[in-house]
């Protein structure tokens, strides 16, 4: 470690002291290692964004002086990141238990459910009267993240759809008066250290039929850009068109590439996008 901070140390250039008081801005790769570290916290079931996230992050930031020197230094990332699944911070230790090498941090009790994952989250759509788990992988294997459903008076989870082994299924919403819930997808390469938006999806949950509503070929996005992606999804309206979502706008830029985020409605059937709010402080 003290050699990684020896080696950039050496290449910054010298820098006039700066008050305490002022706040630097974040370079695009800084953001894009935030947002990463974020993912990478998310997949790892981790509710705080910590040391072992960020450097998983710096390492996806394709070109980076850090990526580039923490290669250089041995580090590869789809071996650090099994490294770091099977760890357990001291604190989730002092409030869960040790839970064995690798253990998850959360032990299915429901039929239908299975090992390896841990903090579900839950929703209930009363249009159908059916409760819908969303688990992520947690131990020493990355799952993908998976949708199970059951009517409230049955005992047994069901899983939605069968996807394939690297695609997520996350972020699901539903809403009062449609029997649907509506989910994001992320689809991860073989080594599972990055991923590309895969598109929206909507099940009926009375007719158990999956549609693709929305792809990265049919969104519609009117500004100049140069790419633009789905990063998670909000809210449901009550007629189960419009969408409300976070969404992240790649623009290119005289130093590269620019990536923001805004709050935006998402039209299901025109695919149309249009933006709502901006989203500087906080990372996706």
């Amino acid at each position: 470690m003290q050699g990684i901070r020896e080696d950039i140390l050496a290449t910054l250039p010298r820098q006039k002291e700066i008050p305490k008081s002022v706040d630097l801005p974040l370079s695009n790769n800084a953001k894009q290692a935030l947002s990463y570290g974020a993912e990478e916290a998310e997949r790892l079931s981790d509710r705080q964004i910590r040391n072992q996230h960020l450097l998983l992050g710096l390492m996806r930031v394709e070109g980076s002086y850090a990526a580039q020197m923490l290669r250089k230094k041995g580090l590869d990332l789809a071996n650090l990141r099994l490294r770091i699944a099977q760890l357990q911070p001291e604190e989730e230790k002092a409030i869960h238990g040790t839970g064995g090498e690798g253990g998850t941090r959360w032990t299915p009790q429901s039929p239908g459910v299975p090992a390896g994952y841990a903090w579900p989250r839950l929703l209930y759509n009363p249009a159908s009267e059916t409760l819908i788990l969303e688990l992520h992988g947690a131990g020493k294997e990355l799952l993908p993240t998976r949708l199970f459903m059951r009517h409230k008076d049955a005992e047994a989870y069901l899983q939605i759809d069968s996807p394939d082994e690297d695609l997520s299924y996350e972020s699901p919403v539903t809403c009062d008066k449609q029997p649907l819930v509506v989910f994001n997808s992320i689809r991860w390469d073989k080594s599972r250290t990055g991923g590309d938006w895969a598109g929206i999806y909507a099940f009926n949950l009375h007719t158990r039929e999956l549609a693709l509503c929305v792809s990265k070929e049919s969104l519609i996005f009117e500004d100049p850009h140069t790419r633009a992606w789905v990063s998670a999804l909000v809210f449901l309206a009550d007629d189960g068109r419009k969408l409300f979502v976070n969404v992240g706008i790649e623009r290119s830029s005289g130093s590269g590439g620019a990536v923001n985020y805004h709050l935006a409605s998402l039209d299901l059937t025109t695919k149309r996008v249009e933006l709502i709010a901006p989203l500087k402080d906080v990372f996706f």
